[in-house]
């Protein structure tokens, strides 16, 4: 049986500020208990103000730095950690002078080569000092196929 706890502890593990806040305010609220049951979450109240003022001032403190994918070519992707696709986009204009052909966020827990390790981009982005910054690109390999 998984608990509001169990499900409060994995929003904040997995940086799922959305989540975090509203079982935060549900708390708050008294309408739930860290013991219940994750099926006592009321997904109704999402749209009260008070929700709403407190995932938008990030009461929590949650990181809002994302990784995104920024396509450069149909083969070539670079990758940049910013807060927003607007942020990401910018700097990618910025450093290479023209628009990318589409900006993806990625997942944080995604596992890369990174140097001579294998990281997550949430490892990664503990070891950057400034943001928004560019990791890096990856190329896709020119790959054919016998049959």
């Amino acid at each position: 049986m998984s608990t509001i706890k169990d499900l409060l502890d994995d929003a904040v593990r997995y940086e799922e500020s959305a989540l975090a806040h509203y079982i935060f305010f549900l708390l708050q609220e008294g309408k739930v208990q860290l013991a219940d049951d994750k099926s006592a979450l009321d997904l109704n109240l999402s749209y009260a103000d008070k929700f709403q003022d407190m995932w938008k001032n990030n009461v929590l403190g949650f990181d809002k730095i994302k990784i995104y994918s920024l396509k450069q070519s149909k083969d070539t992707f670079i990758f940049i950690f910013a807060e927003s696709p607007r942020d990401a986009r910018y700097l990618y204009w910025r450093e290479y002078g023209q628009e990318p052909i589409n900006c993806m966020e990625l997942s944080q827990d995604e596992i890369i080569s990174y140097g001579n390790r294998f990281m997550s981009f949430r490892q990664i982005k503990k070891e950057m000092q400034k943001f928004p910054c560019i990791l890096g690109y990856f190329k896709k390999p020119n790959l054919t196929v016998r049959r």
